[in-house]
């Protein structure tokens, strides 16, 4: 029965990762495809940092509170298209946001962008309201198709140990 249930938890998890990796993906290449320039103003450029508590005495031998500290970059620009002002946050064309283990490595991805200054970026005519940074690929849609893959089989093994 544990193991039924372990697989209907991780397993719909897994699903959901990888009809949102999918998504991301084809949303991401139509983007880059589609991709024409122009002019925003940035209004918004800050790293943000957080903590994942990790209370496990597994990890730290003591039971202590400890946890990861993650930085991701957070930028928001202004912009117009066909008579329109949008506002967008994407960095690279896809929702899924990438985190970094250095407060210094994100600042050095939003470097190219302080805030109050004319910068390039991309806009795909299908999805104005989407506007990016950044006309690269990013990675993060491919992890998440390959966690949806990897967790239902995943799932069923480690439910049959318990």
């Amino acid at each position: 029965m544990a193991q039924i249930i372990t697989f209907i938890l991780f397993g719909g998890l897994g699903i959901v990762m990888l009809y949102v990796g999918l998504v991301q993906s084809r949303a991401q290449r139509r983007r880059i495809r589609n991709a024409q320039p122009i002019q925003v103003t940035i209004t918004h450029s800050q790293v943000r940092s957080s903590t994942s508590a990790n209370t496990s005495r597994r990890v730290s031998g003591v039971g202590s509170n400890t946890g990861t500290i993650s930085h991701r970059p957070d930028v928001r620009f202004r912009y117009s298209f066909a008579g329109n002002t949008y506002e967008s946050d994407l960095l690279r064309p896809t929702a899924i946001a990438r985190s970094h283990a250095s407060h210094a490595a994100a600042a050095a991805e939003l470097s190219p962008f302080p805030v109050n200054t004319l910068v390039n970026a991309y806009i795909d005519p299908v999805e104005p309201a989407k506007a990016f940074l950044l006309a690269e690929p990013s990675n993060a849609p491919f992890v998440f198709i390959v966690l949806g893959f990897s967790l239902p089989p995943l799932a069923w093994f480690l439910g049959s140990l318990i």
